[in-house]
């Protein structure tokens, strides 16, 4: 009696062993199934993460436009107030009917060094570098017209194809 329950205790461990964990087969069909879900989800939030990078794009060309309008109304009473301004350090392309700020005049100084203290920003380079999205990576220039007759500003970003497209939407403050 003593041998048989020695033999049925070694069957109970040699059966207890070939069910302990899982088989090659099943963590490859596990692996799989993972997979689809990951590629599924993947291509379901890629896009939710592009535009999540473009808010944030538009956030930063938020504060230029608020740093700008600061700026210029800083700096009023010093300017023309018939003229329309823009700031050089983020045009690409000349726009005739803007006088560009340059530091020539204490007015055009101060508006410049109060607008690259409040937004942090020297060149269009540095913008560029700080944004993430793909539409702010192709932004060539950024314009910013102020309007001293009715203190009204426009930031407007473009890209660099031959014919300049809107990038982002232009921004206006008052």
């Amino acid at each position: 009696m003593e041998k048989v329950n020695e033999m049925i205790t070694v069957q109970e461990a040699k059966t207890r062993k070939k069910n302990k964990g899982f088989s090659l087969v099943e963590l490859i069909v596990v692996i799989a199934i993972m997979a689809i879900l990951v590629g599924i989800v993947g291509t379901q939030v890629l896009p939710y993460i592009e535009k999540s990078r473009e808010a944030k794009d538009e956030q930063i060309l938020s504060a230029l436009c608020t740093a700008s309008l600061t700026s210029f109304a800083q700096n009023a009473a010093a300017l023309d107030n018939t003229k329309k301004y823009g700031i050089t350090s983020f045009v690409g392309a000349a726009d005739a009917k803007t006088e560009h700020l340059t530091a020539d005049t204490a007015a055009s100084a101060a508006v410049i060094a109060d607008f690259k203290t409040l937004s942090g920003y020297d060149a269009l380079a540095e913008v560029k570098a700080a944004m993430e999205s793909k539409k702010g990576k192709d932004i060539a220039s950024i314009r910013v017209v102020y309007s001293a007759t009715d203190g009204s500003l426009e930031l407007t970003a473009y890209d660099g194809a031959t014919t300049p497209a809107i990038v982002f939407k232009t921004m206006t403050a008052k």
